[in-house]
């Protein structure tokens, strides 16, 4: 059964390079999830690493003069605007850090951390120092005699520590976000060892706001790979559907009688050779029914004369026997006469084939009220056609072909057939419908009833089927005028015939047979 559903070839073709390309993304993004499945730890060897020291750096400028009771309120302005949370975890200290982290980043983070001296706690602090204005009066401080070495400054301080180092990326367990460890060093201002202390940070996704996994160049990167296969595959797709649509018309046009099909080139492929096929094919059916035509011609034009001498022949028997040759001797005539109707009708459909069209405007209601009046008196006929709706055709051709279908309606629906002629129009085209409320045929032989020497009922003698030549030679008159041919079974009963032309404009129309 055949699906309803219709794709071009370029849809379908469009279709599967980016069903291609979602497999290729699906298998990226597979690849991608196995690696991270492995540890999100391969990240900080990339970018994510620089990013994630550069904001180690700007938090360790900020606390380096900064009391540590102060440094997670220091970082927060930093945490929020890259939209993350981020605080200094101290296993010594928990009660300072703000965050809720799972056991695992805990653990983690307890490893990242070297063994060293203990962290620097607050000192308790005393009342606050005011300006110094010296001694009570009478006094004097007792001289120092070694003086503590001046506090070096927060530059000096960053100078003597090493850069921050990220150290891990996790995920949270039971979904606790995604957590980042940054190593931050800072020097003794005394003379003291060094001390380590570790800046997490938490995002409630992988990318981090950018800073864990940045999407965007992925998303970039894979937009420009589609737009990159689009552009290079779309041509190549675009080439073969034209072509293909080429072929197509020119079978078409094939099918429907006119071989003149050129082709465009198109090198040396397999669509090439088809295209050079088609040509070859259409040129040798055309050699073919040219050679069919001008065999009929030929040939009926040749049985012309001796048809005349038989006749001839025969009418002076018909004066030198007697009365008891008569009958068979018309019998003969009648014989020769049905012989030279059929050779009237080959000529006729030869001429229709080959002669030259003389295309014109003409005015159809005239030229179908003058071919009714000639070839169908006898008919009850009803016409209802638009007054002024010229047609572009030739008026010899289209009276012919209305003429053919008005007798072989005469013949098949009988003598007081009843036959109605109608006509309707577009901008572009008339159709001229010819019903007759005779026995119509059967429906499988519609195809057909147009093709030459063809009868519907093969059970028919010429009496009765004619030669099979009456619609055959309406179908080559009209395409000769530039239109088509169909017929249709009526639900009411009998054959319709649908002469289908092109629209001439009426001021156009010249005062030629059929024209007022």
């Amino acid at each position: 059964m055949k699906s309803p559903l219709h794709a071009s070839l370029l849809v379908k073709a469009l279709g599967w390079l980016l069903l291609h390309l979602l497999l290729v993304a699906l298998a990226f993004a597979g690849f991608v999830a196995w690696q991270l499945g492995l540890g999100l730890d391969s990240l900080l060897s990339g970018a994510a690493g620089e990013r994630l020291r550069a904001f180690g750096q700007t938090a360790q400028e900020t606390m380096v003069d900064k009391a540590p009771a102060e440094w997670n309120q220091a970082i927060l302005p930093l945490a929020a605007a890259r939209h993350v949370t981020a605080a200094i975890y101290d296993p010594e200290v928990p009660e300072r850090f703000p965050l809720t982290a799972p056991a695992n980043v805990i653990r983690r983070a307890e490893r990242a951390l070297p063994p060293g001296p203990a962290p620097v706690r607050d000192a308790p602090r005393g009342p606050p120092l005011g300006r110094f204005n010296g001694p009570p009066e009478g006094r004097r401080p007792p001289p120092v005699a070694n003086p503590p070495p001046a506090e070096p400054d927060a530059n000096e301080l960053l100078d003597r520590v090493p850069p921050p180092r990220p150290v891990f990326l996790l995920r949270g367990d039971g979904g606790n976000g995604y957590w980042a460890g940054v190593r931050l060093s800072f020097p003794g201002r005394h003379g003291e060892p060094m001390r380590h202390h570790l800046l997490l940070i938490r995002a409630a996704q992988l990318d981090g706001s950018g800073m864990f996994f940045d999407l965007k160049p992925w998303l970039w990167g894979g937009l420009g790979v589609l737009a990159l296969s689009l552009a290079f595959w779309t041509p190549f797709i675009l080439g073969i559907t034209r072509y293909l649509h080429r072929l197509t018309v020119a079978t078409g046009d094939i099918a429907a009688g006119n071989f003149d099909v050129p082709l465009p080139p198109r090198g040396n492929d397999e669509l090439g050779g088809l295209g050079l096929a088609i040509q070859s094919m259409a040129a040798r059916l055309d050699h073919l029914i040219s050679g069919q035509k001008r065999f009929l011609g030929d040939a009926a034009h040749e049985l012309c004369a001796p048809l005349a001498r038989l006749r001839t022949g025969l009418g002076i028997l018909e004066m030198k026997l007697g009365e008891s040759a008569q009958d068979s001797l018309a019998a003969i005539d009648a014989e020769a006469a049905e012989l030279a109707t059929l050779i009237e009708e080959i000529l006729a459909f030869s001429r229709a084939k080959n002669r030259p069209a003389r295309l014109q405007p003409v005015l159809l209601d005239r030229l179908v009220s003058e071919v009714a009046a000639r070839e169908a008196a006898h008919l009850k006929l009803s016409i209802a056609i638009p007054p002024q709706l010229h047609v572009t055709a030739d008026p010899v051709l289209l009276a012919r072909a209305m003429a053919n279908v008005l007798r072989n309606a005469a013949i098949h629906a009988g003598p007081a057939a009843a036959v109605s002629i109608t006509a309707t129009a577009t901008a572009e085209a008339a159709t001229l419908t010819l019903t007759d409320d005779g026995p119509g045929v059967a429906p499988g032989e519609l195809p057909r009833l147009f093709e030459p020497f063809y009868r519907p009922d093969r059970s028919r003698s010429r009496d009765t089927g004619g030669s099979g030549l009456g619609l055959a030679i309406v179908r080559s008159a009209i395409e000769a005028c530039g239109g088509t041919t169909s017929a249709a079974l009526p639900d009411g009963g009998g054959l319709a015939v649908t002469l289908t032309l092109p629209v001439s404009a009426p001021a156009a129309a010249l005062d030629l047979p059929g024209n007022p």
